[in-house]
C-alpha cells in the first residue's frame, strides 16, 4: 500500500484524525514494523523505543516530534520539513536561524498532528517520554513511518540517539565523524589538563522551584561531557545515574567538596531565575567553591546533540586554566 497523506485529507478536523485512523490500519502490521512503508523506493529496517520499524532507505522529508532528532539531523547536514518547539535551554547559537525557520508543529507533550501531516514527511523522528501525549504515536503512524527513540532514565542518552537519528536518515557515517570530532576534542582536555583534573572534584547545580536545587549526576545533558573530559565529581553525586538528585538549599553543603561548581546557564549565558535564587542563597555562597571564585556559569548546559556537547568542552577548556 502506498500512503501519500494531502492536505486535504488531513486538514478536516476530527473527520481528518479518523480517516488517519483508518489508514493506519492499512500499514504493514507484520513482523514488527510500524506505519506504512514507501512502495515507490527502497525501505530499510532500524530500531525504534518498541522494535524494529521499516522506513524508507532514503528519506527526503523528515519531520520531528521532538527537539533531540531536530538537533541531531543539523548535526549532519539535514533539515527536517517540521519540528516541535525547542522548550529547554535555548537553541545552540549557530543552528538559531536554520531551527527558526522550520515550521513548528507544537511542544514535545503537545503536537500538531494534522500540522505534522501537512508536512508531507516520508519519515517521522522522535524521542519516547512519559510525557508524551496519549495516542500520538499511533497517529503518526497513520501519516509516515514513524521511528520513537526511547529517552531511557538519563539524559546523557542524547549521545547515542545522536547516531541513531543519523542512522535513520543514512547519514551514519556523517553522525560517526561529529561524534568523533567530539571525541577527540574531550580527549585533547583530558591529556593537556590532566594534572588539574586530577586535583579537583567538580559539580553541576541548576535551580529549581520551592527552595531547592537540582545537583546533577555524570549521567546527566552536560554530565557526560565533563565525565568524557575526565572531570570527578563531587561525592554528592560521582557514580551516580539518572538526571540529578533534587536539594534544598539548606543541604547545599553536600556540595562542600567540590572544587569547582557549574551552575545552569542557556545558550546564550543567560541565568534564569531559580537558578539566580539559588546562587543568591547564603548556604550556597558560603561554598569553598563559591568563595574560592570557582563557582562559573555553563551556557549549552542542556547539552542534547554532539555540537551542543562540543560548545560545552569548549567552555571547560577556557575555564580549566583559571583553575
Amino acid at each position: 500500500m502506498t500512503y501519500r497523506p494531502t492536505r486535504r485529507s488531513v486538514l478536516a478536523g476530527a473527520g481528518g484524525l479518523a480517516a488517519l485512523a483508518a489508514l493506519a490500519a492499512c500499514g504493514d502490521s507484520g513482523g514488527g514494523t510500524a506505519g506504512p512503508t514507501n512502495a515507490d523506493g527502497p525501505s530499510r529496517q532500524i530500531q525504534g523505543a518498541g522494535g524494529p520499524v521499516t522506513i524508507p532507505a532514503n528519506p527526503q522529508r523528515i519531520a520531528c516530534v521532538d527537539f533531540y532528532t531536530t538537533y541531531a539531523l543539523l548535526d549532519v547536514g539535514v533539515t527536517p520539513v517540521a519540528t516541535a518547539q525547542a522548550t529547554v535551554g535555548g537553541v545552540y547559537a549557530p543552528y538559531q536561524q536554520a531551527y527558526d525557520a522550520i515550521p513548528k508543529v507544537g511542544q514535545p507533550t503537545s503536537v500538531n498532528v494534522e500540522a505534522i501531516a501537512a508536512a508531507t514527511p516520508d519519515l517521522i523522528l522522535g524521542t519516547k517520554v512519559p510525557t508524551m501525549q496519549p495516542g500520538l504515536e499511533q497517529n503518526l503512524q497513520a501519516i509516515a513511518p514513524t521511528v520513537m527513540f526511547d529517552s531511557g532514565s538519563e539524559p546523557g542518552t542524547w549521545k547515542q540517539r545522536a547516531l541513531a537519528t543519523a542512522d535513520a536518515v543514512n547519514k551514519l557515517a556523517a553522525g560517526q565523524q561529529v561524534a568523533g570530532e567530539y571525541d577527540q576534542h574531550a580527549a585533547r582536555i583530558k591529556q593537556q589538563f590532566a594534572a588539574t583534573l586530577g586535583r579537583t572534584t567538580w559539580g553541576l547545580v541548576r535551580g529549581s522551584s520551592g527552595g531547592a536545587f537540582f545537583a546533577d549526576y555524570p549521567t546527566s545533558w552536560s554530565g557526560v561531557v565533563l565525565a568524557d573530559a575526565g572531570m570527578r565529581f563531587g561525592a554528592a553525586t560521582a557514580g551516580k545515574r539518572g538526571a540529578g538528585q533534587r536539594l534544598s538549599f539548606e543541604q547545599a553543603a553536600q556540595l562542600a567538596d567540590c572544587d569547582v561548581l557549574l551552575y545552569l546557564a542557556d545558550t546564550t549565558g543567560q541565568v534564569e531565575p531559580n537558578t539566580q535564587a539559588l546562587l543568591a542563597q547564603p548556604a550556597f555562597q558560603q561554598l569553598p567553591a563559591v568563595r574560592a571564585g570557582r563557582a562559573f556559569p555553563l551556557p549549552n548546559y542542556y547539552a542534547t546533540h554532539y555540537r551542543q556537547g562540543d560548545a560545552v568542552l569548549t567552555t571547560l577548556e577556557q575555564l580549566l586554566p583559571r583553575l
